[in-house]
């Protein structure tokens, strides 16, 4: 069964996975003068998001999909990484990036 957020308790654990990549990234931007998206800041993100893929996902070529599809979208609604950090609650019920999961799922 395809994974969606219908009862914000009932997914909180997977809401908390998706925070791992942000706090890796947040760690880039430390490192960055703008708060862009720098490759760096992508990389960071990929390598958080492919981490945390890698856990639930059995295929590789799956979970890079599932993070290419990610981070499009996120840098689609937060041009700037620090906006991202600072909305990661809003980012994970997000319909748009939860969709990434379902042709996943399937």
């Amino acid at each position: 069964m395809p994974f969606v957020f219908t009862n914000f308790d009932e997914n909180l654990p997977v809401m908390k996975k998706l925070i791992l990549p942000f706090i890796i990234l947040s760690t880039a931007i430390l490192y960055s003068c703008n708060n862009g998206w720098h490759q760096e800041n992508k990389d960071a993100f990929y390598e958080a998001c492919m981490d945390d893929a890698n856990t639930w996902i059995n295929d590789p070529d799956k979970a890079r999909t599932y993070c290419e599809c990610v981070i499009i979208k996120v840098m689609e609604k937060y041009p700037n990484v620090d906006d991202a950090l600072a909305d990661i609650d809003a980012l994970a019920r997000d319909p748009d990036i939860q969709a990434c999961r379902v042709p996943i799922l399937k």
